[in-house]
């Protein structure tokens, strides 16, 4: 039987060769590796949608201050519309203390200044989003400042009438907390400890984002804790001193 004969018979046959076993083995290496990509989403979108539970009494967690309406202005014949105005542009400040003061050195001594606090100033790209009316759009005032570099001009918008409204401070209260799930988060643990023991994050990387992701970031970091095990003190002072 001549090399022709054979390779129509192993055609013929269906039987593997090396190359094709070597290419079905890594086939099925991909495969193992996409299941545990799926499987840790789901452990993380399990982790993230484990719910809530309610604490009987609340618990007090310090003071939250944020913006309200002044009285007259809510009395006012505009209140609603200031009020469903603030909803969109309202900001939370959470603290210890109750009069938000924080530690600041001046002149070499520490002092205790407010902590400043202003509503939402949406940028340029921000303030086309938040899809407000025409009335409420009249409501601001177009303002540049300059980026880190000193050089970039980054638009943004600030409210014309700031005095309409007053920041106010409240117990921050705790009405809930996230359950508990000692077995979802081990389950968590032990799946990336596997990835990152094995360095399986590049390949990961390169089956599901990109074809050009490189090993290099994935390399465990350097071990320089027993560097110097293999030498003598002396050795390591010759080395030190002398060379």
């Amino acid at each position: 039987m001549d090399n022709q004969e054979i390779e129509n018979y192993i055609a013929a046959s269906r039987i593997r060769t090396g190359r094709r076993r070597k290419r079905d083995a890594l086939k099925q290496y991909d495969k193992q590796l996409l299941q545990y990509k799926r499987k840790r989403k789901e452990l993380w979108q399990a982790w993230q949608n484990r719910g809530y539970t309610e604490l009987n009494p609340p618990v007090m967690k310090g003071y939250v201050r944020s913006f309200v309406l002044r009285d007259d202005v809510a009395r006012s014949r505009d209140g609603d519309f200031f009020r469903e105005l603030l909803k969109k542009i309202n900001t939370y400040d959470y603290s210890h203390r109750k009069d938000f003061k924080v530690k600041k050195r001046r002149r070499g001594r520490k002092i205790h200044v407010l902590r400043e606090q202003h509503l939402l100033q949406p940028t340029e790209y921000v303030f086309k989003k938040m899809k407000l009316s025409p009335k409420e759009v009249n409501c601001f005032e177009e303002r540049i400042r300059y980026g880190k570099n000193g050089i970039d001009q980054i638009k943004y918008f600030v409210v014309k009438e700031p005095w309409r409204f007053v920041l106010q401070v409240r117990p921050n209260m705790i009405t809930k907390q996230r359950v508990v799930a000692p077995e979802l988060s081990s389950a968590i643990d032990q799946l990336d400890n596997y990835l990152k023991r094995h360095q399986l994050e590049h390949r990961i990387w390169k089956l599901t984002r990109s074809q050009q992701a490189s090993r290099r970031r994935w390399l465990p970091e350097d071990k320089r804790k027993n560097q110097f095990k293999k030498y003598t003190l002396q050795q390591l002072l010759q080395k030190e001193w002398y060379e």
